[in-house]
């Protein structure tokens, strides 16, 4: 009897001990499942809002096209899009511009440089713009110490302030001139790594620029002697950290003969990929942000035209 007893007791134990090994199971399937199903919902939702930023560069790149002029823009990052609904969420869209124009005329005693926008142009301490294309020829160095949204003298408009000319980059002065309104008005830095000559021009593997927050993420430089030399370089990538912007990707576009540059030579962006003669004289960077549910994705492309 009492051993009947104690075997009863002995089998309801190990019931009991089922029952919870059984539960545990239970739950540990249900939290992979719950896993699972979140894992492929959350990849799901990566890729879709990928195509989804692709599908953005798309519509800005077209968006672009139809822009009159680029650089007449009053904002930059340009007017965004916003949201955009397609398939199963949204893109929005924007391009960063390298330059802005002249929205009046420059002579030899102007003391304001009336423009079209100022954004991203760096406002603090001592910066150079360059207005118009050619050092050799017409184009003059500008120093700044800030920027406004709204000067009086340009009748409440963008403006640079603290100006001084003319201006001396990398040992370069070209003359103080007159220009005209919609000249070209670019940010200037300067090398930090010299430039290597090269028969077949060679590119190195990164280039170092001092930081001007004006200049593309990618794109396009051109170095400039103020002699009859001048250079574009393309590159694909950048990065940014301590006032250096290092350039990766690069491509030495004039394809032989490429001249050696010293460190300190002027640097601005260029706004035609001379590759092949192209005749593109406007360049820019598209950005568009794909969104579906919680998921975001970025994608960027360079513009051309």
């Amino acid at each position: 009897m009492d051993r009947r007893r104690r075997q009863r007791g002995f089998l309801l134990i190990v019931a009991i001990v089922l029952v919870v090994v059984a539960s545990m199971l239970a739950v540990t399937i249900a939290m992979i499942a719950a896993t699972s199903g979140s894992s492929a919902t959350d990849n799901l939702q990566s890729g879709q809002a990928l195509f989804l930023a692709d599908s953005g560069l798309e519509f800005e790149a077209r968006r672009m096209a139809q822009n009159v002029d680029w650089y007449r823009s009053s904002t930059d990052p340009t007017t965004t899009s916003g949201a955009q609904a397609l398939g199963a969420g949204t893109f929005t869209t924007t391009s960063n511009l390298p330059a802005t124009k002249l929205r009046r005329s420059v002579v030899a005693a102007s003391t304001a440089i009336c423009v079209y926008t100022v954004d991203r142009f760096p406002n603090t301490g001592t910066n150079y713009i360059q207005i118009d294309d050619d050092v050799s020829t017409t184009a003059e160095f500008v120093s700044y110490t800030g920027t406004t949204a709204s000067s009086g003298a340009c009748n409440n408009l963008p403006a640079f302030t603290g100006i001084g000319r003319p201006g001396t980059v990398g040992g370069i002065t070209p003359p103080t001139g007159n220009h005209s309104r919609d000249d070209l008005v670019y940010p200037v830095t300067t090398l930090i790594d010299p430039l290597a000559a090269s028969a077949t021009c060679v590119a190195p593997a990164t280039l170092r620029i001092t930081d001007n927050t004006k200049f593309l993420n990618s794109g396009t430089i051109s170095l400039d002697n103020g002699g009859v030399t001048s250079e574009d370089i393309s590159y694909t990538s950048s990065s940014r950290a301590g006032g250096v912007m290092t350039l990766r990707g690069l491509t030495r576009l004039l394809g032989a003969g490429c001249i050696a540059w010293l460190a300190g030579a002027p640097v601005r962006p260029q706004l035609a990929n001379s590759t092949g003669g192209s005749a593109n004289d406007n360049e820019a960077v598209a950005s568009a942000v794909g969104n579906v549910g919680s998921t975001q994705r970025t994608m960027n492309r360079v513009l051309q035209r």
